[in-house]
This record gives C-alpha cells, structure tokens and sequence, in this order.
C-alpha cells in the first residue's frame, strides 16, 4: 500500500506458500520448467519472502466479470487470515483484529494471450462506503476506504521512482462501493527541486514517504479503465461476509505467454484495505509481499506472478 498523507502505512505481511494441486504431472512439469528456466527467484530483486511467489494458471473456461466468484472455485489461491499478515506500526496493527471473520482474503489469478484476471474475496465485518477517495485534498484518500491495491511491474523490471502515466508500473486503487466504487492508477509526479514527501510518525520522527523530486497526486481513471490499453472491466458484489473483486484487463508491456515459452516474470503484490468506521484512517490492511523500505514506490519489493500453462496441450 501507499503512503502517503497524515497517515502513510508501510504494509506488511506473511504468506503461507501457494497451495499446488497434488502430484499433477503436468504441473511437476511445469513447475520444473520454472525452476529450470529462473532457479532463483531472487535473481529478479523481488520480495525475498518465499511466500510471495504465485504460479498463475492460464485460463480454460469463460470469466463473466460480475463479481459472482463460482466460476473459480477449481482454482488454487492465497488465502491471508493470520494475524501474521498484519502491518504494525504508523498507526495501524492487528491489534484491533477479531480475527478471520473481522478481516481476511483469498486471491486468484489467471491469464490469456490478452488479460489477466484477478479474484479476491474479502471477508469483512464492516464494510463501508468511501470517504477518502471523494476528497481532492492528500490528506486523505483511497487508501483510507475499504478496497483492493493491487501492484503490477508488467515488464518484470524492477522498476523503482514510477509515476502516473507511466503504463508498465502500477499501484491501482479499486475502492468498494454499492453505489460508485472507485478506480485510482499510481500516485506520484516527477517535480524537480519539489523536497522529499515525509511521514510524521507518532513518537515525532519522521519516515520517508516518496524519493526527493515527488509530488502526490491523485489519479483516477475509473471512468477510463475500461479504454485502451487496459481494456479492463471489474465488479464489486456485496457478500454476506463482505465482498468480492472480480477484473480482467490487459498489462502493457508484459510478455503473456507461459515461462517456459517466452514469458517472463512479473511482478505483483496484493493489500486489502479496512476501514469500520466509513472516515479517519485505516483500522488495519492486510498484505501480501511489501514490507521492505519504500515498497509503494520499488517494484522491487513485489512478489512474483509466473503464467504457466497447465492445460497438457503442446
């Protein structure tokens, strides 16, 4: 997550690894490709955490975006729902949680030639409606309201200082609402001579924010997300424990096709967003790989989402 106005939260968390159907020939194969192809993953500079690596099978069956998750159950996900996935410090921890059913989630990801697709399920006690993303000010924002970041270095690049308008390197926003949920894309501009943006942590010191040239801003594409080049489409449903994301949209400049095949790494981190009161700052977040120095603006601190094929065909 960001962070950034009177509040900024460094998120971090600890993941379980992603659970693999069992003795699947194809996917000891493919799995071995991998390991062959890239024997260590941290030769990419991504997260070190183990954890934070997801095997992303390609699609085989119709997606209906709609926020309706039944079409997935077959497939594998990381489900976060251990006090272990809580961020303390900055004024957040989990020391408010009430456990899985106060906050939790599961998330999956397949691909195709033209998109990828994510599914989260949040279990939530209290959700609410945005507050943070309707002020145009920074001292608040959509990392204050119940929602879903979700981080993506398309090209596997590490790339660190990116910015709005850049394509390739993303931290989105998808903000929950029944009404009018909200998309954002990247937060930072390049303004020279502009001092590094700092944090006011509560025992007085301060923490950085951003790198030295950087400006926060404010970017919302939600009603362009659907356009060129991310062509995506995304649905919020309210569930009885919470609710759903479902999305496909394109990545610029990655390389869809399987790791043993042309493809490439890239690099991807999840956070879900708690917000009880529906105003003020976050009561928690859960996280999937970011917890290293600035990880909101170094791709290099992302986990990993390797495509492979799984269907058997040649």
């Amino acid at each position: 997550m960001q962070k950034r106005g009177n509040h900024a939260q460094h998120t971090t968390t600890h993941w379980q690894r992603q659970q693999l159907p069992k003795a699947s020939g194809v996917w000891v194969a493919a799995i071995a490709l991998v390991l062959t192809v890239f024997p260590a993953a941290d030769a990419f500079a991504y997260s070190p955490y183990s954890w934070a690596a997801y095997y992303a099978s390609k699609r085989t069956f119709p997606i209906t975006i709609d926020g309706d998750l039944s079409e997935w159950e077959l497939v594998k996900g990381f489900a976060m729902n251990q006090e272990k996935f809580f961020f303390v410090g900055q004024g957040i921890s989990s020391s408010k949680w009430g456990g899985p059913k106060d906050l939790s989630a599961t998330f999956k990801v397949l691909w195709d030639e033209q998109f990828i697709y994510v599914a989260v399920e949040v279990t939530d006690d209290k959700v609410t409606e945005p507050h943070g993303s309707l002020v145009p000010s920074m001292e608040t924002g959509s990392w204050d309201d119940d929602g879903i970041e979700l981080m993506f270095d398309n090209d596997g690049s590490n790339m660190a200082r990116y910015y709005v308008g850049d394509l390739m390197h993303h931290e989105f926003h998808f903000v929950f609402s029944a009404t009018h949920p909200f998309v954002f894309d990247n937060f930072w501009k390049y303004q020279e001579g502009a001092p590094q943006p700092m944090f006011d942590l509560p025992d007085g010191s301060k923490e950085p924010l951003a790198f030295p040239n950087e400006v926060m801003s404010k970017h919302e594409i939600t009603s362009s997300f659907s356009d060129p080049p991310y062509r995506g489409k995304y649905a919020f449903k309210r569930t009885p424990q919470g609710y759903n994301l479902e999305l496909r949209m394109a990545l610029p400049g990655a390389i869809m096709k399987p790791i043993n095949d042309g493809g490439r790494v890239i690099g991807f981190d999840v956070a879900i967003n708690d917000n009880d009161e529906g105003k003020g700052p976050l009561k928690q977040e859960l996280h999937w790989s970011g917890m290293n120095d600035m990880f909101w603006r170094d791709c290099k601190f992302f986990g990993t989402l390797t495509l492979v094929d799984t269907s058997g065909k040649p």
